[in-house]
Order: C-alpha cells, then structure tokens, then sequence
C-alpha cells in the first residue's frame, strides 16, 4: 500500500495549466492511438480497405493536432493567409 503523501509526490510536477495541458495532451494522444490502432485492425481484417486508408489521413491530421498543436496552428495560418491574401 502506497503513503498517502505519494499522491501528492505525483501531482507536484504539475504546478502550472501548460504543464497540466501538456500531460493531458500526452494521455489523450496515446488513448487515441490505441482506439485507432484497434480500429485500424477491425477494419484491416473485415478487408475494408478503403474505410482503412479513410481511418488513416484522418488520424494522421488529428494525431498532429493532439501532439504538435503549435505546427499545425502556424501551417493552417500561413495556408489561410495564403488563401486569403493577407
């Protein structure tokens, strides 16, 4: 059986919210990739190859959005700004 204090030994790391959002990140990202990888397998052998390759883009962009936030933020501006010609 653990101390009492050690909740509190593991909790200290996060002081401030960009900690806090960065070990969410890191929890979230990795659940998402083992739902995807399960429903990559269903897909894989049902032989639904196009749902698959569809399941894969998809997590691809939403995979960059959990783990690199600001690169994608600074991509789709500069493609707005493009397209926008500004």
């Amino acid at each position: 059986m653990l101390p009492a204090n050690h909740l509190v030994e593991l909790a200290a790391p996060l002081t401030t919210g960009a900690e806090l959002k960065d070990w969410i990140l890191v929890v979230v990202g990795n659940l998402f990739a083992a739902f995807l990888a399960i429903r990559a397998l269903g897909h894989f052998l049902k032989k639904e190859w196009g749902e698959m390759v569809t399941l894969g883009v998809a997590a691809v962009f939403v995979g960059a959005i959990i783990w690199a936030p600001d690169a994608v933020q600074g991509f789709l501006t500069g493609v707005w700004d493009k397209v926008a010609g500004a």
